[in-house]
């Protein structure tokens, strides 16, 4: 069976650029990046004045309100566990705990660590900054110009960060923008869309991060490479396998409706001749010709 390269042959295409594809059912998708960053953030700050115990230091990490980020107690609840170093600090606490309230340091809401400033055993002051902290994480996003028009609030998104490639995420896009087209310019327009509500305790990249992604647009449609496709005035043509052929008329085998449109390129067999007393099948072209557009 021989193969006509439409492309090859409207577009001198050498042969050695050719690929060989397939029809096949896929998912239409489209090119996304862009950066985890951080809209806004707060700050937890010592409530009494006292000698901070057990701090955390983990940072870039989500904790919720129920988790003890650390303790404030007064001078003289710490002076007293230093004098009974012997007797554990939680029997101290326990029997203390009457007389000497101790201040818990958390997060009102879930939050995600940036800095932790304080450390246990450190002599702070009131209102003393203890940790740095966002509430959520923004995603900001942008699509290609030629791709822009595509895209929709409610699309899949399915993104990864740039140097771990392996670990795939997945959210709706929010707050897509289309960039007007200033008048007279001849650029397309990017869309951009910034997302914060994507990210949370079980799913997020660091600040900073570096992410690409793919926007899912169509699912299970038939798809071949927009590089296969002919444009001719308002009209797509594609490749197509054909049967016998004689210097009229072509079989095409592919699955083609009638009244499908085609694209004739005049002359585009002169100088093919058929081989002798076949009368189906093409000859390879002489060398003469060059290598053209035709291959087993």
């Amino acid at each position: 069976m021989i193969r006509l390269l439409l492309l090859a042959a409207l577009c001198a295409i050498p042969a050695s650029g050719q690929e060989a594809v397939e029809v096949h059912r896929g998912n239409i998708k489209i090119r996304a990046g862009g950066t985890v960053s951080i809209p806004d953030l707060f700050r937890l700050k010592a409530a009494i004045e006292g000698r901070a115990e057990e701090i955390w230091t983990t940072t870039g990490v989500w904790v919720n309100p129920n988790q003890s980020l650390g303790f404030i107690v007064s001078k003289e609840f710490a002076a007293l566990l230093d004098a009974r170093a012997s007797t554990e600090q939680q029997v101290m606490e326990e029997r203390w705990k009457p007389v000497y309230q101790r201040s818990r340091v958390r997060c009102p809401r879930d939050c995600y660590i940036l800095k932790s400033f304080a450390r246990s055993q450190a002599w702070i002051k009131p209102q003393t900054v203890l940790f740095e902290a966002a509430d959520h994480l923004r995603m900001a996003g942008q699509v290609r110009p030629e791709e822009a028009h595509l895209v929709r609030d409610g699309m899949i998104l399915e993104y990864w960060d740039v140097k771990n490639p392996a670990q795939h995420f997945q959210a709706r896009i929010e707050h897509y923008i289309l960039a007007p087209k200033a008048e007279g310019e001849r650029v397309l327009p990017a869309g951009t869309f910034t997302m914060d509500d994507a990210m949370g305790p079980n799913q997020f990249l660091p600040p900073g991060t570096d992410w690409e992604g793919m926007i899912v647009k169509k699912t299970n449609v038939l798809m071949v490479p927009t590089t296969a496709l002919i444009r001719f005035g308002g009209d797509f043509y594609l490749k197509v396998s054909t049967g016998i052929t004689n210097p009229d008329w072509t079989e095409i085998t592919d699955i083609v409706g009638a009244k499908r449109k085609l694209l004739i390129k005049a002359g585009f067999l002169e100088g093919i001749r058929l081989q002798p007393g076949a009368g189906e099948e093409l000859r390879e072209p002489d060398s003469s010709l060059g290598e053209g557009p035709y291959s087993e």
